[in-house]
């Protein structure tokens, strides 16, 4: 019997696959920088998950930024006017005991409330207090108090990082920067939040377009928007290079970044609070369920007693 030749297996099965590429590095010392720069130590305090968490709050986005802001800057006193929850000021904290450094920070706040972010009862203050206290007491004062009355214990010319986030209009705002102006150091770095809210009489954006005017910034668009001015002659470098940045497409990549970093701690809080909502409705359902037993119970007991 003539053998018949065994048929190209190749033939039935269309277009030869492609060769998988090779990955041999014409410059093998690229790879490794490459790697060398996704390690790069500057990069830990960005991906820091929050200090603090599972509380309301409008900066889980600017998280990351915060923490680089503090080694960029390495403040050597830090006040912030309006501390609310929290959020901020502890990931500005945080950030200094990861840098190792000295830096004295004040949260300003009466804890009371106002008329953008709703009034509030004590709870709100006690509930940061220990937080705070477990965190940060050898290096943190928090100051109750407002924030004209809190100019008198602040030295002029002593601030080196300022963060506004107190009452949201226009008057407001300009007031708080106006009278704190005076306390700014010579390396005087100012943010301020809510830049990008045009809604319920909030004006920081108007004061931020004015003061873009006199001094060089750089503006986040995300969380609200938050805004950075270098109102001192004599800024951090890495600062002062972020708000020489003129270039469109390098301004939306950094924007973009640091947005996107960000919005994994916010959807970690909403995952949070959703989580919250659903225990507290089923701990209700729970409860409603006792006291039908409960009732169901009692009308047993009469049915056997009659």
């Amino acid at each position: 019997m003539d053998a018949t030749p065994c048929p190209d297996k190749r033939e039935d099965q269309g277009p030869a696959r492609a060769q998988p590429a090779s990955y041999t590095l014409a410059d093998p010392g690229s790879g490794e920088r490459g790697l060398a720069a996704l390690l790069d130590p500057a990069l830990d305090a960005i991906f820091a998950p929050p200090p603090l968490m599972g509380v309301v709050s409008a900066w889980y986005g600017h998280v990351p930024f915060a923490a680089w802001l503090i080694g960029a800057c390495r403040p050597r006193c830090l006040v912030e006017l309006g501390t609310y929850t929290g959020v901020s000021y502890a990931a500005f904290c945080e950030a200094v005991l990861r840098e190792g450094l000295t830096t004295r920070c004040y949260a300003v706040d009466t804890w009371e409330g106002d008329d953008h972010s709703g009034f509030y009862g004590n709870a709100l203050h006690e509930e940061f207090r220990r937080f705070h206290d477990a965190h940060y007491p050898g290096f943190s004062v928090p100051m109750r108090t407002t924030f004209d009355q809190a100019l008198g214990y602040i030295p002029d010319g002593a601030v080196d990082l300022l963060h506004i986030d107190g009452l949201h209009t226009y008057e407001a705002v300009r007031h708080d920067f106006e009278q704190w102006r005076p306390k700014l150091s010579p390396r005087g770095v100012v943010l301020l939040h809510d830049t990008n809210v045009r809604e319920r009489e909030f004006g920081v954006w108007r004061l931020w377009q004015e003061l873009r005017a006199q001094y060089p910034g750089f503006e986040f668009l995300h969380g609200h928007g938050l805004g950075l001015l270098l109102v001192g002659p004599e800024p951090p470098a890495l600062v002062a290079a972020l708000c020489a940045t003129d270039d469109p497409a390098r301004i939306a990549r950094l924007r973009g970044r640091f947005a996107a970093l960000g919005q994994n701690y916010i959807r970690l809080f909403e995952a949070q609070l959703r989580g919250a909502r659903l225990a507290e409705r089923a701990a209700k359902a729970e409860a409603e369920r006792d006291a039908m037993r409960a009732r169901l119970d009692a009308a047993r007991q009469h049915l056997a007693e009659e």
